[in-house]
């Protein structure tokens, strides 16, 4: 009896080692330490794609003007796999997720005001990391409820990150410090929240949702928060407004004023312009589909997944994942004025702060293609990592690529190492 005591007690003692072991892990500080970064770029600067490569694991540096790489980072210097002493929860989930839907360490992106910082999700790792861009060095790495850290996008004033929590986090926006990377809040949106972005003055966050996608499609729909774009006021994180759309809400963008949304939809290849004002439905545009497609040439219910709005709000940039091109639709009247063959499966589209060129990551031909809006045609395209799917764009001072030419070079070796 003495001896079965014995060893229960000693297990009781060493889970709750372990436990304790976990949650000081949990909460020590991983990396060099905070960074400030939100004054403007100072001194000579170029602009830059940074290009989340989900399979690699890294964000390719691409100088937009040049049309080549300048530099990358390796965003998982910590190892592809959480740990059981990290996070037992997520250590387990990573395994299941990724047996699914394959492996995603770089999700998304976004850069500092003084160009000096990156923030990148990191996916199934499910946290997001800042990053030294001179050095590469982390600075700071925070833990994301749930099983994936999904899209995010920062302040214009650079002090918040707001984070989707997709997969079991509650269908919570979490609201990370820039600086420190300390969590400042949360808010719940719809189900599986994915795209999120911020008005331009700030004071309004929009999160759209993709409803459990655990559920079959035919059940999905029945719940009230399975498609929604929710509106949350960015000081109180309380809801402003909610709308309610007939399937998952895909990248989408919001206008200036905020009176009109546009938005990709889950399992279809059309694109939406909704009026915010009158919650009412402007126009369906039916994107064409190549001949032959079929749901095997998209990922997780999107054929079309990448959505960007000209800085003059006249041109959207559509992704158009099944069938391999960028449609530039005008918005005064959502039509497609041009359809231009990009790499295999583009799967995320952005502009250049002039609004004349729009680049796409294509995910299953590991390149980036930059598509010029006034001439239609593929200006160039320029290899990335492995899956590339995401690209954030913005400005870097030139000292702070000065120190990452090396890093291209090895990246070429890297390249040329897995062509062999």
């Amino acid at each position: 009896m003495k001896q079965r005591l014995a060893v229960v007690a000693g297990a009781i003692s060493l889970a709750l080692l372990i436990v304790c072991g976990i949650e000081v892990f949990n909460q020590a500080s991983y990396g060099r330490g905070g960074k400030e970064s939100t004054a403007n770029v100072q001194g000579p600067a170029k602009e830059i794609a940074f290009v989340s490569n989900a399979v690699d694991g890294t964000v390719t540096l691409i100088d937009i003007a040049g049309q080549q790489q300048v530099g990358l980072i390796d965003i998982k210097p910590d190892g592809a796999q959480v740990g059981f002493l990290r996070d037992p929860l997520q250590w387990l989930g990573q395994a299941i997720i990724e047996r699914r839907g394959g492996l995603n360490y770089a999700q998304d992106s976004d850069l500092s005001r003084d160009g000096q910082v990156l923030f990148v999700s990191r996916g199934f790792l499910a946290d997001v990391a800042a990053f030294d861009i001179a050095t590469g060095e982390v600075l700071w790495r925070t833990p994301i409820a749930g099983f994936r850290a999904d899209h995010m996008t920062i302040a214009p004033d650079g002090r918040r990150l707001y984070v989707s929590a997709t997969i079991y986090g509650g269908n919570s926006v979490e609201v990370l410090d820039t600086t420190t990377g300390d969590k400042l809040g949360s808010f719940v949106a719809g189900q599986w929240p994915h795209d999120v972005h911020t008005t331009q003055d700030g004071k309004h966050i929009y999160t759209a949702s993709l409803g459990n996608m655990q559920k079959p499609l035919r059940e999905r729909g029945l719940d009230e928060d399975a498609y929604t774009v929710t509106v949350v006021d960015s000081q109180s994180l309380t809801t402003v407004r909610r709308y309610a759309f007939e399937a998952g809400v895909r990248p989408f963008q919001v206008t200036g004023n905020e009176a009109t949304l546009y938005a990709q939809l889950s399992n279809t290849h059309s694109l939406i312009a909704h009026d915010l004002l009158t919650d009412s439905r402007i126009a369906r545009l039916d994107l064409p589909v190549a001949a032959g497609v079929s749901e095997t040439d998209w990922d997780f219910e999107a054929p079309h997944h990448g959505l960007a709005l000209s800085p003059d709000e006249a041109t959207l940039c559509v992704a158009g994942r099944a069938s391999d091109y960028a449609g530039l639709v005008t918005t005064t009247d959502m039509r497609v004025a041009a359809l231009v063959e990009v790499g295999n499966a583009p799967s995320w589209s952005v502009f250049d702060s002039s609004g004349e060129v729009c680049l796409l990551a294509n995910t299953r031909s590991d390149d980036v293609s930059l598509v010029s809006i006034r001439e239609q045609r593929e200006l160039a395209r320029i290899a990335a990592g492995r899956a590339p799917k995401h690209i954030t764009v913005g400005w870097v001072p030139e000292s702070v690529l000065a120190s990452t030419s090396e890093g291209r070079l090895e990246w070429h070796c890297l390249k040329q190492k897995c062509a062999n």
